[in-house]
């Protein structure tokens, strides 16, 4: 019956969908609502906490550390992503007006590991960030030693050029910041600075500060030499990814552009042939 009557009047559902986007692009383009953060209510977020609690608890530790490395770190984020992941499977039940059981069921798992996807694509986004931004934090360490600043204090400036930073870094560096000046081991800081980003480049920056500090060697020159590493790794990821294209080129020359240029080559003669035989 419900069904019937959603397709007898499809502009109902057209409406609906328009209605909902641009409400969400209003949300999204309004300046009130850029600095707060929604989460989930409680009465919602506790049942699909619940729910996913029952998952391998392998995975439940990749997504407590993955939810950290993509700056989702509020206390609230767990039962966000719960949310997301119970709740859009669950939407899924109303396909079962229009398709089999077994349709809803695979679209049901399909939705339900999209939030997955999600979260990966961010976290991999926001490390990728932080790799291209950190040689030019690097940079203005060195100018900020060199000028007579410590350590300390240069991380702290760092942290504070939001305009020449990109935003993940600096938000890691302003946290190693804080806890360094609330007393926490240094060699702990640096840890922890790559527990929270999962990025290699940074676990090397902060070993190598470690060993300088402890062995009293040139930080500016223990920078440069980092800064230096940094760039010929970016280029040399940069060649080999420059070398790989023509394998990623070979599916649609192969599929796409050699089935046209063959027919247009040989389409002629072919047809020649054709009437060659059958006059």
């Amino acid at each position: 019956m419900q069904a019937a009557l959603l397709f007898e009047y499809p502009e109902v559902i057209g409406a609906s969908l328009l209605a909902a986007l641009l409400v969400i692009i209003g949300m999204r383009q309004n300046p009130e609502r850029e600095n707060s953060t929604w989460h989930l209510p409680a009465l919602l977020a506790e049942p699909a906490k619940s729910v996913l609690v029952i998952l391998p608890a392998k995975y439940l530790r990749w997504l407590d550390q993955a939810l950290m490395r993509a700056d989702f770190r509020s206390n609230q984020s767990f039962g966000d992503f719960a949310g997301a992941k119970v709740y859009l499977a669950l939407s899924a039940m109303l396909l079962l007006f229009f398709f089999p059981p077994y349709v809803a069921a695979a679209v049901a798992l399909v939705l339900f590991c999209l939030p997955d996807l999600y979260l990966k694509l961010r976290l991999a986004s926001r490390q990728e960030e932080i790799r291209r931004a950190l040689p030019q934090a690097i940079d203005l360490m060195v100018l900020c030693v060199d000028a007579g600043l410590g350590l300390d204090a240069t991380l702290q400036r760092i942290a504070s050029e939001n305009s020449e930073i990109a935003s993940a870094l600096n938000d890691e560096f302003v946290i190693l910041g804080r806890e360094i000046l609330l007393g926490v081991d240094r060699e702990k800081a640096y840890t922890d600075l790559y527990i929270r980003t999962g990025v290699e480049e940074l676990k090397s920056f902060g070993s190598a500060l470690n060993q300088a500090t402890k062995l009293g060697l040139s930080i500016a020159k223990i920078l440069r030499a980092q800064s230096e590493f940094l760039r010929k790794r970016q280029s040399q990821q940069a060649e080999e990814k420059a070398m790989r294209m023509p394998i990623y080129m070979a599916f649609p020359l192969w599929f796409f552009v050699m089935p046209a240029l063959m027919l247009l080559v040989l389409g002629p003669s072919l047809i020649r042939f054709y009437q060659t035989l059958h006059p």
